[in-house]
């Protein structure tokens, strides 16, 4: 009745502070739907699995679970003021129900209000850019400045030996977060010059401020910047 899995644990080593964690793997043994015989039956059981739902009905269909950045907006009415607005937020995660789920706990932890969830809508972004966590709470915390998330899409063509490779050239979505459209700009060239390896012609064609309140997103999947090191052209 559901996928069945083998955990286990790796060391790791964390780049910036080498500092070894260790992190849970997992793996399907036994999928959902399945027919279990004595070779299934086997497996489980070597691996620790000794009780398992099962249904005569077969399972037909496949649920394609694809970790996505969604953007989920609400409605949000809240109880001390009776002020209702709406309020965006990205959420990583593997279908619009699993979206869902996470921005209702979110929420329900957070925020004193009742919520209606009005929209899912499954987003493309290629890459991520935020500012450390640290700087941006002491920024908004001392009332500098206001934190913002831009949409920045780049043209983009990689020259690897030298000769600029029009095969490799492509629209490129980028998320960033930023105090000021300038500086979003700015951070965003910063980050991509980073690559030491492979050079690239970047052209920016769009950046567009967002409304979204907050996005939750692996940190795998996130490239840091220090607003305090950002030197923007005048």
């Amino acid at each position: 009745m559901r996928n069945e899995y083998r955990t286990w644990m790796e060391d790791h080593v964390d780049e910036d502070t080498e500092e070894v964690i260790q992190i849970e793997h997992s793996e399907v043994i036994c999928g959902k739907g399945a027919y279990i015989n004595e070779l299934t039956q086997s497996l489980l059981v070597e691996n620790g699995v000794k009780v398992v739902e099962v249904s005569s009905i077969p399972i037909l269909g496949e649920q394609d679970k694809i970790p996505n950045l969604w953007e989920t907006v609400l409605k949000v009415r809240y109880r001390k003021s009776g002020k209702e607005c709406k309020r965006s937020y990205f959420v990583t995660a593997n279908h619009p129900a699993a979206a869902e789920a996470v921005i209702a706990e979110y929420i329900e932890l957070n925020v004193e209000a009742t919520f209606e969830l009005v929209k899912v809508n499954k987003l493309d972004f290629n890459r991520v850019i935020k500012m450390y966590d640290t700087e941006k709470e002491d920024y908004e915390a001392g009332g500098v400045c206001k934190v913002r998330w831009y949409k920045c899409q780049i043209y983009s063509m990689v020259d690897s030996e030298g000769v600029a490779d029009s095969k490799s050239a492509g629209m490129v979505s980028l998320l960033v977060q930023a105090t000021g459209f300038e500086r979003a700009i700015t951070a965003v060239k910063t980050v991509l010059g980073k690559d030491e390896y492979t050079a690239h012609y970047n052209t920016i064609k769009l950046l567009q401020e967002l409304t979204v309140v907050d996005v939750f997103i692996p940190e795998e999947k996130v490239s840091y910047y220090s607003d305090s090191e950002l030197v923007c052209s005048r």
